[in-house]
């Protein structure tokens, strides 16, 4: 009997079993259909968007982006980050192939100084054209802000008035203010970021104008047109610097090249040239060269630059 109780517990024991692993697995199916249902279209983050997340979330990021921002990049600094690689990889694979320098050491210091000088170069020079074609629109902006003013608009009526009328830059800027400010953001602080983000004296007067008449109140339609009114005379009195010293600012960037041109023809009808390069005075004359064509650059266009 006890032997027939045994039994039959054991088999009751198998099929609870049976039923228990048929049931997780039952679970296991609908959890993994709930999961890809809720994670539909979602792709698993590789290592490569780790490195990236990681790279982001750097120091030298926080910087980066300040001046991606203000050079209008729509780029990560972790993208623009691979850039600078992939060109210092590239520039030493020019200077040791295509330029004949055999010593790797001469390619790598060479590009090491290149990349991020040309970087900054870049950077600048987006900065210095997009704050150049914003003040170009700035005087125009002036004016819809002064018939904005004059029909009885407040002044985050007149700034959307002025991104529905004109194209980029001032488009891009001036809207992010509105949109700022229809968040819930003051006028005083969306201004204040606009200067930080484009930093020329026209921009400079124009938001310090709206914080004035902000706080203060005032002729908004008057200020706003006597502005536009300077701001086009001060464009004409650049126009006319520009083409002045045009012969000075050319001078400035050829006359680096012309001197990077002597040296290469030179490596090519002197034998041992950039071994004696790779050398220690080699490496100091190169110092000596280098440092006296940025100060030459330098010189030239402090001369060149006329403020008005």
């Amino acid at each position: 009997m006890s032997a027939l109780l045994i039994a039959g517990a054991a088999a009751c024991a198998i099929w609870a079993l049976h039923y228990y692993l048929l049931l997780s697995n039952e679970r296991k199916k609908a959890h993994d259909k709930l999961n890809d249902w809720m994670y539909k279209g979602l792709e698993k983050s590789s290592w490569s968007d780790s490195l990236a997340d990681r790279v982001d979330g750097t120091e030298w990021a926080k910087k980066m982006r300040v001046k991606l921002d203000q050079a209008s990049l729509d780029l990560k600094p972790s993208d623009y980050g691979s850039f600078l690689a992939m060109g210092l990889i590239g520039m030493i694979f020019i200077m040791n192939m295509m330029v004949g320098i055999e010593s790797i050491l001469v390619c790598v210091l060479i590009s090491i100084v290149t990349v991020p000088v040309g970087s900054t170069a870049f950077l600048r020079s987006r900065q210095h054209i997009y704050a150049q074609r914003l003040d170009n629109q700035l005087s125009e902006a002036c004016r819809l802000l002064s018939s904005a003013a004059r029909a009885g608009l407040s002044i985050p009526q007149g700034l959307q008035l002025v991104v529905q009328e004109m194209p980029s830059p001032i488009k891009v800027e001036l809207g992010r203010v509105v949109r700022e400010i229809e968040l819930g953001k003051d006028l005083e602080e969306s201004v204040r970021d606009l200067q930080q983000r484009v930093n020329t004296n026209d921009i400079q007067v124009f938001a310090n104008a709206l914080i004035i008449q902000r706080r203060a109140g005032g002729d908004l339609a008057r200020v706003m047109s006597e502005m536009a009114s300077t701001m086009e005379e001060r464009k004409i009195i650049h126009q006319t610097i520009r083409a002045v010293t045009a012969q000075a600012r050319t001078s400035a960037y050829a006359l680096p090249a012309i001197s990077i041109l002597i040296a290469l023809m030179l490596s090519k009808m002197i034998d041992g040239f950039w071994e004696l390069m790779s050398s220690l005075p080699g490496m100091i004359i190169l110092g000596v060269f280098g440092l006296l064509q940025v100060l030459g650059v330098v010189l030239v266009k402090k001369f060149s630059q006329i403020r008005v």
